[in-house]
């Protein structure tokens, strides 16, 4: 038997005939309102991206299924996430960046930013087709018409200029 495509005005039929009674479904095993919401609208997305099922005839029963393993796998997910947190001692350091750790990132990298755009245009070219670009000396010199020689003297003038800049924040 082969598979038929599903025709969308047919799913957004089942939509409207079966909406309710698939999110009161999902209700039941999510207990979250906003959650089964979701994943009632993934359970016809999923009936959508579908090339073709085998069986038509009964597409509700294929949409609770959907619907069912949906629930499952978002219980599951909840639940080990729920015993990854509940794993954790009390005095675990936060694994998110403290707010004063991310001030002195920012101030650092607005820094460097002034730093290099303080720089003289041929030197800055240099400094970012190296550490962006990750062009070998050769490869700028002969990008900008240069010698090696001169690459790496405005490579070393941009790094120590922006280590001068930036020393204050150093600790």
């Amino acid at each position: 038997m082969s598979a038929a495509a599903i025709p969308a005005d047919q799913v957004a039929a089942l939509f409207r005939d079966h909406k309710e009674a698939i999110v009161h479904f999902l209700l039941q095993r999510v207990k979250c309102p906003d959650t089964a919401q979701d994943l009632s609208q993934e359970t016809y997305l999923r009936l959508l991206r579908k090339d073709g099922l085998a069986h038509t005839e009964n597409l509700s029963g294929y949409l609770f299924r959907t619907a069912e393993r949906l629930a499952i796998d978002f219980v599951r997910h909840r639940q080990r996430h729920n015993a990854q947190l509940e794993a954790l001692p009390d005095d675990a350091p936060c694994p998110l960046p403290q707010p004063e750790y991310a001030a002195i990132v920012n101030q650092r990298y607005r820094r460097v930013l002034e730093a290099i755009a303080a720089l003289p245009t041929q030197c800055r070219h240099i400094l970012l087709l190296r550490k962006i670009d990750e062009l070998g000396y050769r490869e700028i010199a002969d990008q900008l018409g240069i010698s090696e020689k001169t690459v790496q003297r405005q490579l070393v003038k941009a790094m120590l200029h922006c280590h001068e800049f930036c020393r204050d924040l150093l600790p």
